[in-house]
């Protein structure tokens, strides 16, 4: 994994301390891309950042993982978007007396797109398929290969092609405690980082 030049830096909307982009990933429009501190992009991701992307801090996009459809997103600090998951944010409208993909004129097509909002401390499962327009509230884990095509409660589990919740997740408030500490310790490096510079 090779990290890409610093001038990645100046060509992002804003680029955070300890954040890292790896060589083998894939942004489009880059202008459009908040990503803060300490957040990563692994190799083999693919974010179009057309619609505008606000990446949270500590936030982890994995391999393989993808954001398509032009359409904004927002993931979170301490959000986790794993193996192969995929966020839509726009689509063709199939119903619709149009035709789709990319590569037809664009007078010929009709897209749909709409924000995709996942909350603080998501964790999105290898495979899963984020539909737009989907508000994924704070402390949600949607299992490996779920579907999610409407919007899903803070601190619940869901899984499934029916994302049906199977549960709610336990110790909020001390999950809540650590990422206030971890907060706290990022502007502890900041300093130590400004001071060394």
């Amino acid at each position: 994994m090779k990290i890409p030049p610093p001038n990645i830096e100046d060509k992002c909307l804003y680029f955070g301390l300890g954040a890292r982009v790896y060589g083998s990933s894939r942004i489009v429009d880059l202008g459009h891309l908040f990503l803060d501190d300490f957040a990563a992009i692994d190799d083999f991701t693919f974010l179009m950042a057309t619609g505008g992307i606000h990446i949270g801090k500590y936030v982890h996009f994995c391999p393989y993982s993808m954001v398509s459809g032009g359409g904004s997103l927002t993931v979170g600090d301490f959000s986790e978007i794993s193996y192969g998951a995929k966020i839509i944010t726009g689509t063709d409208d199939i119903f619709g007396p149009y035709l789709f993909t990319p590569s037809v004129p664009p007078n010929f097509r009709k897209v749909h797109r709409l924000p995709v909002d996942i909350g603080a401390l998501c964790f999105i499962g290898a495979n899963a398929i984020v539909y737009p327009g989907v508000k994924i509230g704070q402390g949600v884990v949607v299992e490996p290969g779920t579907i999610v095509k409407t919007s899903l409660a803070a601190w619940h589990v869901y899984e499934g092609a029916s994302c049906k919740c199977v549960g709610i997740r336990k110790g909020k408030d001390e999950i809540l405690n650590k990422m206030k500490e971890a907060l706290a310790d990022s502007v502890l490096q900041r300093s130590k980082i400004k001071t060394h510079s």
